[in-house]
């Protein structure tokens, strides 16, 4: 089962991988995961603001007709 994340989840948890991946213990492949994971995160976040966006301008459209 996936779990759907709101944009808040997304950048928690984006914030820790950028913790992790500062730390000089991680391993490499430790950070390519992470880099990885982070690289998914960012796209589910680029596609929640376009949905946010796109709703805006339909209430902005609706309030100027």
């Amino acid at each position: 089962m996936t779990e759907s994340k709101n944009f808040e989840e997304i950048l928690e948890e984006l914030r820790n991988l950028v913790e992790n991946l500062e730390l000089d213990e991680v391993s490499l492949e430790s950070s390519v995961k992470n880099f990885e994971k982070g690289m998914g995160l960012i796209k589910k976040a680029e596609n929640i603001l376009t949905q946010a966006q796109k709703k805006i301008e339909v209430i902005e459209q609706s309030q100027n007709n």
